[in-house]
């Protein structure tokens, strides 16, 4: 065998480096691209997570706007029909403090005396001055003055 001549064992060796290094930087490629592709792959599991996340809160704020109506307008529903309520069960103590007295309608319905006459205050209040009590007359510019309790003076041309 021949032995190559310097110039020409450089060039070969000068091939298997360069063909090494070609070698090398294909194993970089790929294993660089093979790291972009999971790096683009988590991006964009993360980009569905956040999008998830998103939806999630634009439901649950829907919902308790939702929630929150419906609250309102069951309570408003509930007190019309409490008030209509409050109103029969006073009309009924009122008649029955009508026949009886404070006492016995307190023990009928197990309520409290205090409660029952606060009862009565408010439906004389809520009503105005019964039509069966008798009217007070007006004085007349005639009538006798009567002094006064506090000891001050009567008007003139008063006697007492």
């Amino acid at each position: 065998m021949a032995r190559q001549t310097p110039i020409r064992e450089e060039k070969a060796m000068a091939k298997r480096q360069s063909a090494r290094a070609v070698e090398a930087r294909q194993r970089a490629r790929a294993r660089t691209a093979d790291r972009r592709e999971r790096e683009q792959r988590l991006e964009d599991l993360a980009t569905g997570w956040y999008e998830a996340q998103g939806e999630i809160e634009e439901i649950e704020s829907s919902a308790q706007e939702k929630i929150e109506k419906f609250t309102a307008r069951v309570r408003a529903e509930a007190g019309q029909q409490v008030l209509k309520l409050r109103d029969r069960a006073s009309e009924i103590v009122a008649t029955m403090l009508a026949n009886t007295g404070v006492r016995d309608v307190a023990d009928r319905l197990g309520l409290p005396e205090a409660e029952v006459r606060q009862a009565r205050a408010a439906d004389k209040r809520q009503r105005g001055p019964a039509v069966t009590e008798p009217a007070r007359p007006e004085p007349a510019d005639h009538a006798v003055a009567i002094a006064p309790a506090h000891g001050g003076t009567m008007p003139e041309g008063s006697s007492a």
